[in-house]
C-alpha cells in the first residue's frame, strides 16, 4: 500500500471503460489506480514495475485475454491480489479464474456499486464473488489435469491467442519480440498437445474456450 492506499491496476481493452473505473475509484479515499493497461500483453510488466496491491482484470483482452493473464500473474507475484472485473457470468469462466488464483469475480453491471468493495475484500485476500455469480461455482473448480489447454505454456498460449485475433506468424513475432522459427515451433507445439492440426479448428477451440470472442 501507497500512504495507506490500496494500489490498484486497470486492465480493460476499452479506455472508456478504464477511465470510468478509475474515476469510481478516485472518488475512495483508500484506493489508488497506480496503473491501466489496454492489453494483455502488457499487463504483467506493469504490474512489476508499480507493484499494485491489487490488479483488476477484464477477460476478453487483446494479446491475452484476462484468465491467462490471472494465471501468469499468480505464478510471478505473490504480494498481489486478483479481481476479475467482466461482463460473463459463464460458471466455467468463473471456476477457471478461481482456480487460476483471482480472488474475486465481478460482473460490470454491478461494478456501480460493489467495485470498492470487492477491491477491499481482495486486498485483504479474501473471496469476493460479486451479485450474480453463484456461491457453488467454488466446487466446481476442476484441477485442469485432463483438460490438454492446461499443459500450454504461457508463450504458447500467447502464440495461439494471436493466432485466433488473425495474426500471421511474422506479425506474432513481432509483437512478441521473437523469432519467426521460434513462433513456428511454439505453433508447432501448441498444435500438437492440442491436438489440432489446422488454423479453422485452433481458431474454433479458441471461440469455445473464451479466449477470443466474435465481435
Amino acid at each position: 500500500m501507497i500512504d495507506g492506499a490500496i494500489g490498484v491496476l486497470l486492465a480493460d481493452d476499452h479506455r472508456m471503460v478504464r477511465e470510468g473505473l478509475a474515476t469510481l475509484i478516485d472518488q475512495e479515499p483508500d484506493i489508488r489506480v497506480l496503473s491501466q493497461c489496454g492489453d494483455g500483453l502488457s499487463v504483467v510488466d506493469e504490474v512489476l514495475d508499480k507493484k499494485p496491491d491489487v490488479a483488476v482484470l477484464d477477460i476478453m483482452m487483446p494479446g491475452l485475454n484476462g484468465l491467462d493473464v490471472c494465471r501468469e500473474l499468480r505464478r510471478q507475484v505473490d504480494a498481489l491480489s486478483i479481481l476479475i472485473l467482466t461482463m460473463y457470468d459463464d460458471e466455467q469462466f468463473i471456476a477457471r479464474a478461481l482456480d487460476y488464483g483471482a480472488s474475486g469475480y465481478l460482473l460490470k453491471e454491478s461494478a456501480g456499486p460493489r467495485l470498492a468493495e470487492a477491491v477491499r475484500a481482495v486486498a485483504r485476500r479474501e473471496l469476493f464473488l460479486g451479485p450474480g455469480i453463484p456461491q457453488h461455482v467454488v466446487q466446481r473448480i476442476r484441477s485442469g489435469a485432463q483438460d490438454p489447454y492446461e499443459k500450454l505454456t504461457t508463450r504458447e498460449r500467447q502464440v495461439l491467442q494471436l493466432i485466433a485475433e488473425g495474426k500471421t506468424n511474422r506479425h506474432i513475432a513481432e509483437e512478441l519480440k521473437l523469432a519467426l522459427k521460434t513462433v513456428d515451433t511454439h505453433r508447432s507445439h501448441l498444435m500438437r498437445k492440442l491436438d489440432i492440426h489446422d488454423q479453422t479448428s485452433l481458431v474454433k477451440f479458441a471461440i469455445r474456450r473464451g479466449i477470443v470472442s466474435i465481435r
